[in-house]
C-alpha cells in the first residue's frame, strides 16, 4: 500500500505537480475552476488533498471536500504509468477511512467512459446512484 499524505496547506510547487497530474490523466478542465485560489480556498474551509509521493514525485492524488454529511472525492488521479499498482486503491481507502471517522458517506463522480476508474470504485464499495442525473450550471 502506498504512503498517503494529508495536505491542508497547498504550496505553489505542489499545485503545479497536481495540475500536471490532472492534465496527464485527462481530468483537468478549465471550466472546473481548478485554480490555485479555488483549491487553496477549499483547503482553508475543511478540504483536504491526499497525495501519494515517492522520491519527491507525485504519484497520485485525491481532492476531498465535504458538506458535513458527505465526503466528496474530486479529481482522483494516478500517473498513467503507475495505474493498477495499488496507489488508487490506497487513496480511496484513505478517503473512506476519513469519511468513516467523521461519520460521513462518500460520494464521487466518474465518467462512464472510464472503465478502469469504474472498476476501482466498484471494487472499493461504491455503487451507482440509480435514478439520478448529475447536472451543473457553470455560467453563474
Amino acid at each position: 500500500m502506498a504512503n498517503i499524505l494529508h495536505i491542508t496547506k497547498l504550496s505553489p510547487a505542489l499545485y503545479k505537480d497536481i495540475i500536471a497530474l490532472w492534465i496527464s490523466t485527462g481530468i483537468s478542465n478549465p471550466e472546473r475552476n481548478d485554480s490555485f485560489a479555488a483549491v487553496e480556498y477549499s483547503l482553508e474551509h475543511g478540504g483536504l488533498i491526499l497525495v501519494s509521493m515517492s522520491d519527491d514525485i507525485l504519484q497520485g492524488s485525491a481532492w476531498l471536500t465535504h458538506d458535513f454529511r458527505r465526503i466528496y472525492i474530486h479529481h482522483m488521479a494516478v500517473l498513467p504509468n503507475l495505474q493498477n499498482t495499488g496507489i488508487g486503491t490506497s487513496l480511496i481507502a484513505e478517503a473512506l477511512s476519513i469519511a468513516k471517522e467523521l461519520g460521513y458517506q462518500a460520494k464521487l463522480e466518474v465518467h462512464n467512459e472510464n472503465p478502469a476508474a469504474l472498476h476501482l470504485y466498484k471494487k472499493c464499495g461504491f455503487t451507482e446512484l440509480n435514478g439520478y442525473i448529475v447536472m451543473i450550471n457553470r455560467n453563474i
